[in-house]
């Protein structure tokens, strides 16, 4: 009996040894490499905290496409034939400002040759708690530089349930490539877009009386936006507002907030335009634009035309917020977004 249950334990051990060493080798969340030429690598946007550290880690790139499911839909091979560069994309979708900041601290400290950054800006986080974090816990065995706990990555039934190097294998054999950064986390081909797929979505709450106005909590922009440039003056910054629709302020109407986040949306362009190496731009004076609900899926997810259209105006100059025009923006949107006929949205 015990020498059956020391060959069992003898084998188990062996077991867990090769299926622990083959993930390494293979690697299918890049935690020690990046892909392996001979093998095709399918990244979906279900394993993007898995996989998205070892991308800025391990591959080679000079710029950075990142933020919120907002900027999914950007397609690398756009980014860089419009800069001249080469880039990776890594969205964190329903990623707080200090997840993306944490992520692109990663990202400088693996890459010295970081050349820009495009960022979006979700609207509606200006003035969130700096230590947010919306999409909860996640596997910080994979983030840190612990080497003591990667068994957690090659022995964990989570990496099992996403992807191992078996699927890595099978995926190859029938003729996978790897995934590029245009298809990576791209979302815009499983949606339904237009008016009544975009209401349907929201939830329209009571109206509530108009808040007295606070001046921005700072702290947000100031620790998870600010510093990392402030920090990189050789890098280029290009932030933007993500344009969410009409939806999103009838929003803040109804809960009394419009006009502390249009006054907000002011505090915060101040704060970003005397850093040289920070480009700003907003999309929120384009109201045909904005109020289109045709090409939204919710309140705040557009297509990928879009994305498209933003590489270009920032490619361009158009949009962008300066010392010069920016008080003249700010009235603008306060004078149309204050006396919208919301109301009307609905009918």
């Amino acid at each position: 009996m015990k020498s059956w249950s020391l060959r069992f334990i003898i084998t188990y051990a062996v077991l867990l040894t090769v299926i622990g060493g083959v993930t390494v080798v293979i690697d299918p969340f890049f935690h020690y490499h990046k892909p392996l030429s001979v093998l095709g690598y399918l990244m979906t946007d279900r394993d993007e905290r898995y996989i998205n550290d070892g991308i800025v880690k391990h591959f080679d790139y000079d710029s950075i496409i990142t933020g919120s499911s907002m900027t999914q839909n950007f397609k690398a091979s756009e980014f860089d034939g419009l800069f001249g560069t080469r880039s990776v994309k890594v969205p964190l979708s329903g990623g707080s400002y200090l997840e993306i900041n944490e992520e692109l601290e990663r990202a400088f400290k693996a890459n010295g040759n970081i050349r820009l950054v495009l960022r979006g800006l979700d609207y509606g986080l200006i003035s969130a708690s700096p230590d947010e974090m919306l999409m909860g816990k996640y596997p910080d065995y994979i983030y840190d530089d612990n080497i003591l706990n990667d068994a957690e990555y090659f022995l964990n039934k989570e990496v099992f349930t996403l992807g191992t190097w078996f699927d890595v294998i099978w995926y190859t054999l029938h003729g996978g490539k790897t995934t590029t950064f245009d298809e990576y986390e791209n979302w815009n081909d499983r949606v339904v877009f237009g008016k009544d797929a975009a209401i349907s979505q929201y939830r329209r709450g009571p109206r509530q009386e108009v808040v007295p106005y606070t001046p921005l909590d700072t702290r947000n922009l100031e620790e998870n936006v600010i510093r990392l440039a402030a920090e990189h003056p050789e890098t280029e910054f290009y932030f933007f507002f993500t344009p969410s629709s009409i939806l999103s302020f009838d929003s803040f109407r109804q809960q009394g907030m419009l006009e502390n986040q249009l006054s907000w949306e002011k505090e915060a362009i101040e704060l970003m335009l005397p850093y040289d190496n920070i480009r700003l731009f907003s999309f929120f004076d384009e109201f045909d634009m904005i109020t289109d609900l045709d090409n939204y899926k919710d309140e705040n997810h557009y297509r990928e035309e879009y994305n498209s259209y933003i590489l270009e105006c920032i490619r361009d100059g158009k949009h962008e917020l300066t010392k010069e025009n920016y008080e003249e923006y700010c009235r603008k949107v306060w004078d149309f977004y204050t006396a919208y006929d919301y109301d009307a949205i609905f009918e």
